[in-house]
């Protein structure tokens, strides 16, 4: 008798609790349309950016809509070295990368974008600061492994506050371009005018077909290969722009985040407009 009515209560209370559901349908507003701006300009290359449209956070994506509505082509695109102006041609249209067919990047001068597309106008403005250079780099395998391990480096911060550094690697041979691993940037809010010894693993692009970006050796560099770090002295704004991207990543999935909007430096549009100072070190990993 007790078991029963303890059954017909059970039974009682899931009605109600099934009685009190209630679909929510949340109407999130649609983001304006914003042309976004992904660019680069170093020493001795062509300055190079990817032109593309925002989307909705929860909007759907597939690679038809990206070529279709997603890259943006035709646009007139031109940079100002303070000596010359260049107009970017559209090297790659499939991925809608833009690049100057002229001009070449030289430290210390100051470049001035300027991206018209769609009724839009975008501008922006960056440095190519000295670079900086590492004091020595080295590959060290991780204890416990026998051919696998990190890259490391020593660094030493000059004694002007506010130096910012971003840290890419490519594979000889094995890479098609440099690629930056996680969290790739950093200040010298805490090292300044010290010298340090710091380390990272090895980065991949994201969707990368590439065996040993997903079998056991992912992040790792290994004995016999020749990579090359490319060192980049860059700007506040930059620094800040990749910080927040990187703080944004670490927020994806976890139900206690809190999402921002990533700060860039391109009036009138997203993204970041980015001069690297670069300083590259040749590490044999043996």
């Amino acid at each position: 008798m007790k078991s029963s009515y303890i059954y017909i209560i059970g039974f009682i209370g899931a009605l109600m609790m099934a009685g009190c559901e209630k679909n929510v349908t949340l109407n999130l507003p649609q983001p304006a349309s914003q042309l976004c701006v992904d660019g680069y300009v170093q020493p001795n290359y062509p300055a190079y950016l990817f032109l593309t449209h925002n989307f909705a956070f929860f909007g759907t994506i597939s690679a038809g809509s990206i070529y279709n509505n997603d890259l943006i082509h035709g646009a007139v695109i031109t940079v100002n070295d303070g000596v010359t102006t260049d107009t970017m041609i559209e090297a790659i249209p499939s991925l809608a990368l833009y690049a100057t067919p002229h001009m070449r990047g030289v430290s210390g001068r100051t470049y001035s974008l300027t991206v018209k597309a769609q009724g839009q106008t975008l501008t922006a403005s960056t440095s190519i600061l000295p670079a900086i250079p590492l004091d020595s780099a080295w590959f060290q395998v991780q204890p416990g492994l026998d051919s696998l391990g990190y890259l490391w480096a020593i660094l030493h911060d000059p004694p002007t506050p506010g130096n910012c550094y971003r840290w890419l690697v490519e594979r000889i041979g094995q890479d098609t371009a440099f690629i930056p691993p996680y969290e790739s940037v950093f200040n010298d809010a805490f090292i300044n005018g010290q010298s340090f010894e710091f380390f990272y693993n090895r980065g991949s692009w994201p969707g990368s077909k590439a065996k040993d970006d997903t079998d056991a050796e992912a992040g790792y560099f290994k004995k016999g290969e020749t990579c090359v770090i490319e060192f980049c002295t860059i700007s506040n704004a930059s620094y800040q722009f990749f910080n927040q991207y990187y703080y944004q990543l670490n927020n994806v999935g976890n139900p206690f985040g809190s999402p921002a909007p990533v700060t860039g430096n391109i009036n009138g549009g997203l993204g970041i407009w980015c001069g690297y100072g670069t300083a590259f070190d040749t590490v044999h990993c043996h």
